[in-house]
């Protein structure tokens, strides 16, 4: 396989459009309920596969419906789930998605069985088969994160020769980076959003982030700023900031998980650093164009002519 996306996958239940709640036990109209599929590496493991990669998903599946719908939905995506867990007691993890007019979004986030997922969920045998490994979620397992499940993974990762990423999501203890900092010398990337980066380096700046990262052991680190675009600096001294493409915004879930899954696929085709960042942004820009977190994301050539199409990105390089 190309890619081994390790970590969360959750139900996304997106209602829209919902103005400011009040609780007075009274109906609310609504312009639409949805079900998609959500989670990082959930995310990632489809948007990867659309792109061409060939990709397997490790994770904890629930023994409800939410989570039977889940693995239909990966496997009619292509994603190997052959190697996912599947609980016997737990429900599925959700995520109920109140949206406003214009984007704005509030989570509302059900931990359910991946509470449950350690390191004894994870077939190891299959970081010989894999070229990337993705960890995706990292803060949302218990059980799994820092030096429980994602450090000894990470070093059997780098042992094996394979390549590793991780992306992060909301740390509902606080520790932020207490949980994580045992894992930067065995990440090749690390790719957090400037408002998680913010939480775990307790810096301002982008370039303060990326710094913090890479003295404490990160290969090459990309803060996420959404709408600004991204910041990237590697340890061989490569940094810059790139823009953002114009498109139409219908909202913007799942637009990190699309940036990661497009920078990941410059990385197995050998692309630099600034080709992967640009594909990362493009295929972004695709799934803000529709509602869910992996309903817009399109296949590698259409990708490709998007970025060709469009006005060039602008790119600042940082002066050394």
């Amino acid at each position: 396989m190309d890619i081994l996306c390790v970590g969360d996958t959750l139900a996304d239940l997106i209602i829209r459009e919902v103005d400011d709640i009040v609780f007075d036990n009274t109906a609310t109209q609504i312009e639409e309920t949805s079900l998609k599929p959500g989670g990082d590496a959930l995310n990632n493991s489809i948007d990867m596969s659309r792109l061409g990669n060939s990709v397997a998903l490790v994770g904890k599946l629930g023994c409800d419906i939410f989570g039977e719908y889940l693995y239909q939905e990966c496997l009619k995506n292509g994603v190997d789930m052959s190697h996912c867990a599947r609980s016997t007691t737990a429900p599925h993890a959700k995520s109920t998605i109140l949206m406003r007019k214009g984007g704005d979004r509030k989570f509302f986030y059900y931990a359910g069985a991946n509470a449950e997922f350690t390191i004894d969920d994870v077939d190891l045998s299959l970081l010989d088969q894999c070229k990337i490994l993705q960890m995706g979620g990292t803060f949302h397992f218990p059980n799994f994160d820092g030096a429980q499940g994602t450090l000894p993974l990470l070093k059997e990762a780098k042992a094996r020769g394979v390549i590793t990423s991780m992306d992060v999501n909301t740390d509902f203890t606080g520790r932020w980076n207490e949980t994580i900092e045992c894992c930067y010398p065995y990440l090749d990337y690390f790719l957090p959003s400037y408002e998680q980066a913010v939480l775990i380096t307790g810096k301002e700046t982008p370039q303060e982030m990326a710094d913090f990262l890479l003295e404490r052991g990160v290969k090459t680190a990309v803060i996420k700023m959404g709408s600004k675009g991204c910041y990237a600096k590697n340890q061989e001294g490569e940094a810059f900031s790139c823009g953002c493409y114009s498109v139409p915004v219908a909202e913007t879930t799942g637009a990190g998980d699309a940036f990661v899954s497009g920078f990941l696929t410059g990385v197995l085709r050998g692309k630099s650093l600034k080709d992967c960042v640009i594909f990362g942004t493009a295929c972004s820009a695709q799934v803000v164009q529709a509602i869910g977190a992996t309903t817009g994301m399109k296949d590698y050539d259409t990708v490709s002519r998007f970025i060709e199409e469009m006005p060039a990105l602008t790119i600042i390089d940082e002066k050394k």
